[in-house]
């Protein structure tokens, strides 16, 4: 959180307000790729081992669950400080042409 916030920081200083729908928009689309790939081998041998380990415990399986329901609750934060960012600088961005 501190380094989006020093980058949202640097980014208003170099080009301003613009700058930060740009990190909102940057921010937003790794957290969605990494909600997308979480959980789809892509390919090579990964697809090939996804298949072969459906045959884990319940308990095993529960703990990948829980496991990753706390990576994707920490992808939503974070894509959600990414719509504020895209807020926060669209309304700069009004701001300075209203001025």
């Amino acid at each position: 959180m501190i380094a989006l916030l020093a980058v949202a920081f640097v980014l208003v200083l170099a080009i301003g307000p613009f700058g930060l729908i740009l990190l909102g928009l940057l921010t937003m689309f790794v957290c969605s790729s990494f909600t997308l790939r979480d959980d789809v081998p892509t390919w090579g041998t990964e697809v090939f081992k996804a298949r072969m380990n459906d045959d884990s415990s319940p308990e095993q399986r529960a703990a990948r669950r829980e496991e990753k329901r706390a990576d994707l609750s920490s992808a939503r934060f974070y894509s959600q400080c990414g719509i504020v960012l895209i807020v926060a600088g669209a309304m700069g961005v009004a701001w300075q042409y209203l001025r």
